[in-house]
């Protein structure tokens, strides 16, 4: 083999083996799935299409130019019959015809349409951004989510590693003890059990291990190579009710009913808008031919008209409208207060779950410092004939049990201070990830507002304002609401 063919030999080995993968934090996980998971990407493509609909209302300002134009051939055939005073004739005419409409129509007054329509979709777009950041912050709950199953799976196999290999040194030796007469085969059968079972329990937990690495795989979009510990996270709150104020005011989720019951008010000025006027200038320039059969003689014409609309009667139809969106707008003010008592209820939840995980972390980590005192004390004592072999066999089981239940209380505790922050609202790339270039959620918008927008769009949108419909009334401010009292506070962080 050339040198050439070993190098690349070698460096296909190199990526391929985990040993040689450089390290990654958590941090590293969270900006390329915020980059490239394509639930995340569609998310922000949705947000780019409801952008388009403020970009439509606004376009009922403007002027809307429209052309048609006709292009065909006559053919027309004449019989005479012949008489006494007048020969026979038969003429054949033909001649090609062209037209053109050229028509221009602005919109003055719409008795308030298309302002309570612009303010509908720009309230869309509001509650599109919040849907995004609700999107985001769920992403990155999965992430640190198959990051510390990772971790723990990847750790749990340390821990049983660890123990088979204390269980088959000790099987070697009570098996050396009982050819020698020192111990019962009772003794060697229970030691080899032991060992078999941790075995099994390894299994099992290399499977775990598989089904994490898939899972990291989906969300962050590329294998996990050595994963660095956790960061801490920043913006966690000292009490429950700073934690229930801020998810009051920045919950992806509550900013998202607030803004679609603001969309549905609006909505019922939109349809109140269609008992009144409807004002606008036409102008139409046309080019038709001057008579049938006359080549290149056209008639021009340039006119202008001011277009007065009032509907009388329509059946009920309008009236109908209005109260489909006033109901409409009842849902959602319904909603609102239904989405903010789920984010107590979510914060109220994952606090509890924090302060319980918190509190038994203390404990497991004292319990596995106590076992491991134990299982030191019984090996010494089994050796001088002092504690049985299934006594140090039991030691030995406590202390893996227990340091695999501070690797999970260590998952679990990480986890619920992930979800108290995602239930604030502040579980976001641009406060985990230092010097991350955010998704920019204005300039598409801004982008295509400037497009094809008139000069006189601010005049005709005053003008439109005039006289038009009142929208719905607002829904009252909730003050607070009724929050769970009697949650624990919050114990101090134990470091690992």
């Amino acid at each position: 083999m050339s040198g050439e063919g070993r190098g690349a030999l070698l460096a296909i080995l190199l990526a391929a083996s985990p040993a040689a993968a450089l390290a990654e934090s958590l941090t590293d996980a969270i900006l390329l799935a915020y980059q490239t998971n394509p639930t995340q990407r569609a998310q922000r493509a949705q947000l780019r299409a409801i952008d388009e609909g403020l970009v439509q209302a606004r376009a009922g300002y403007g002027p809307q130019v429209g052309i048609t134009g006709q292009a065909g051939y006559d053919v027309a055939r004449i019989e005479q019959p012949g008489s006494p005073f007048s020969p026979a004739a038969d003429k054949t005419y033909r001649a090609q015809t062209e037209s053109a409409d050229l028509s221009i129509v602005q919109p003055l007054y719409s008795g308030g349409a298309t302002r309570a329509q612009i303010q509908a979709a720009s309230a869309d777009v509001l509650a599109g951004r919040a849907n995004l950041r609700r999107a985001e912050s769920d992403l990155i709950v999965r992430v640190i989510t198959a990051y510390l199953d990772l971790r723990r799976d990847r750790e749990t196999i340390r821990v049983l590693k660890d123990e088979i290999a204390n269980l088959t040194a000790e099987f070697d030796e009570t098996k050396a003890k009982g050819e020698g007469g020192q111990l019962t085969r009772t003794d060697v059968a229970e030691t080899l059990g032991r060992m078999l079972s941790a075995q099994a329990e390894l299994n099992l937990a290399e499977g775990r291990l598989n089904v994490s690495n898939a899972q990291y795989l989906a969300v962050v979009g590329q294998s996990p190579g050595a994963l660095d510990p956790e960061p801490e996270l920043a913006g966690l709150p000292r009490t429950v009710e700073e934690a229930f104020d801020a998810a009051e005011r920045n919950n992806p989720q509550l900013m998202a009913a607030i803004a679609t019951e603001r969309s549905a008010r609006q909505r019922i000025a939109q349809a109140k808008a269609a008992f009144g006027p409807t004002l606008s200038v036409r102008v139409d320039a046309t080019v038709t031919p001057a008579a049938a059969y006359l080549e290149k003689q056209y008639a021009r014409s340039l006119t202008g008209a001011v277009t007065f609309s009032q509907p009388l009667f329509t059946s009920g139809l309008t009236n109908s409208r209005v109260r489909e969106a006033a109901d409409r707008d009842s849902q959602a003010q319904l909603e609102i207060e239904a989405t903010r008592r789920g984010v107590i209820q979510q914060v109220a939840q994952a606090w509890s779950q924090l302060v319980s995980t918190r509190g038994a972390l203390a404990i497991e980590v004292r319990q596995v410092e106590a076992e491991r005192a134990s299982v030191e004390g019984n090996r010494i004592e089994e050796r001088a004939g002092l504690r049985s072999t299934i006594e140090l066999l039991n030691a030995e089981l406590e202390l893996t049990t227990s340091r695999v239940t501070l690797v999970q209380g260590r998952h679990d505790e990480y986890l619920a201070r992930a979800s108290v922050l995602a239930a604030m609202g502040l579980l976001e790339a641009r406060f985990l990830v230092p010097g991350v270039e955010a998704y920019d959620t204005r300039s598409d918008l801004d982008r295509a507002k400037r497009i094809d927008a008139p000069p006189w769009e601010a005049v005709v949108g005053a003008v439109d304002s005039l006289g038009a419909a009142a929208p719905g009334r607002p829904m009252a401010k909730q003050e607070g609401g009724s929050r769970p009292s009697d949650l624990p506070p919050l114990p101090q962080s134990q470091k690992p």
